[in-house]
């Protein structure tokens, strides 16, 4: 009996040990996972991480009559944003951690009330990453660099490149890759929410642009150098599956306002024929254009041109993506800015190309406050302007179709995307 017994209480022992064990491993990568569990906690009070959208609501019952007004009432961080605050459940995020109480005004047919809803923002269990997590997609069209940045090699497959641009953009500092002329694309994403902070801007796209050392035009009024612009489109997760496949907002630049905007254009471009006889057309200093009817494009406003192949920057003299080969053209739509290149020599010896006032990629120098963006300057499609709580994906594309001269076509190029707010800095955003 006794030996039974002991037995069973040995037995009872060693099952609870592991237990302890398991309850007290962390995973393989030793991450703290001692965060409270997202969502609500109960009695109008909420649980999540920073930079996470959370939904929140309260516990009333109301008529479909019924309307809703959400406010912030304590808040230990201006880093925040409240977002459907007229709907029944708002949206909520924040970048700093801490408790922040909100409240709400139930107008049911006349009768109103009041509820308190209190959010706790903790930090994450594993930091996150102030530049792109993941390159989605990449669609560049025809350009000097289209095989060069990143490089491509014959018989190489899109998800090779895929893969590449990757390997060039997801770390915190990042190599060029070249969307090529108008339209070309890319599309990445963060490992977490952008948070839309009122008043402030909230990321960076990060190009190659730079203001000119010396403008030969002394009445020049706009700032310019080499300014590119890229359009930039903002998508948050909304259905919670980690991809880009929700509806997209444009971020509306300074250019998107000017006479010369032309919305919803449209380009297509044609593989050149390997065997085309080249058609020569001179050139500027040591730079020769070697074929200025290389590539045909036509677009939708009734106009034709060419992408002219020239023997600048020793870049591959072969313009159109190599994984597309057996592709015969390619279409690209979007917003087309004005162009901005000037010929200041008046000889076609020194262009300079005069950067929007702000709202795009490759526009203003990196370390300029104009290179960042607000996430509140996003429309819709219609135009209209949306006020989106954060945003989890980027895309990015060319918005100028224009030559200048010996420079070739104008080609947006980027090197990554921060976060502003988890970098710690503060740029007020434009009226």
């Amino acid at each position: 009996m006794y030996n039974k017994s002991l037995k069973h209480y040995r037995t009872l022992f060693l099952i609870l040990a592991a237990a302890l064990v398991t309850n007290c491993s962390s995973g393989d990568d030793g991450a703290d996972n001692s965060n409270p569990p997202t969502g609500s906690i109960g009695n109008n009070e909420y649980n999540a991480q920073r930079a996470t959208i959370i939904p929140i609501t309260i516990n009333s019952i109301a008529s479909t009559d019924a309307t809703y007004s959400w406010s912030m009432t304590n808040a230990p961080s201006d880093n925040y944003s409240l977002a459907n605050t007229t709907a029944k459940e708002a949206l909520f995020v924040a970048a700093e951690i801490g408790t922040y109480e909100l409240s709400v005004i139930v107008n049911d047919k006349g009768t109103t009330q009041t509820q308190k809803v209190k959010v706790h923002i903790s930090k994450e269990a594993k930091d996150y990453k102030t530049f792109i997590a993941k390159v989605f997609d990449f669609k560049p069209a025809p350009g000097q660099f289209i095989n060069d940045l990143p490089a491509a090699n014959d018989g190489e497959t899109f998800d090779k490149i895929l893969m590449r641009a990757n390997s060039y953009l997801t770390k915190k500092n990042g190599d060029l890759i070249s969307l090529g002329a108008f339209g070309g694309y890319i599309v990445f994403g963060f490992d977490h929410t952008i948070v839309n902070v009122k008043g402030k801007r909230d990321f960076r796209v990060l190009g190659n642009a730079f203001w000119a050392d010396a403008n030969p035009n002394p009445d020049a009024t706009m700032r310019g150098g080499s300014s590119e612009a890229g359009i930039i489109m903002v998508s948050y997760d909304k259905n919670k599956n980690g991809l880009p496949d929700d509806e997209w907002y444009e971020i509306e630049g300074a250019g998107h306002k000017m006479e010369k905007t032309i919305k919803n254009y449209e380009i297509t471009y044609y593989r050149p024929d390997p065997n085309k006889v080249p058609v020569p057309g001179g050139g500027t200093g040591t730079v020769l254009f070697t074929d200025v009817e290389y590539i045909l494009w036509k677009d939708n406003q009734g106009k034709t041109g060419y992408l002219a192949q020239n023997n600048a920057y020793n870049h591959s003299l072969d313009y159109w993506p190599k994984w597309l080969k057996d592709q015969d053209k390619i279409t690209f739509k979007g917003t087309r800015l004005p162009d901005n290149a000037v010929d200041e020599s008046g000889t076609g010896s020194y262009f300079v190309q005069y950067a929007f006032l702000y709202g795009y990629a490759d526009n203003a120098p990196n370390n300029d406050n104009d290179s960042a963006i607000d996430i509140d300057w996003a429309i819709d499609k219609n135009g209209n302007k949306i006020h989106l709580p954060g945003v989890d994906f980027v895309k990015v594309y060319n918005g100028l179709n224009q030559q200048a001269g010996w420079l070739g076509e104008t080609s947006t190029e980027i090197m990554g995307a921060t976060d502003l707010h988890l970098l710690g800095e503060n740029i007020p955003t434009r009226p």
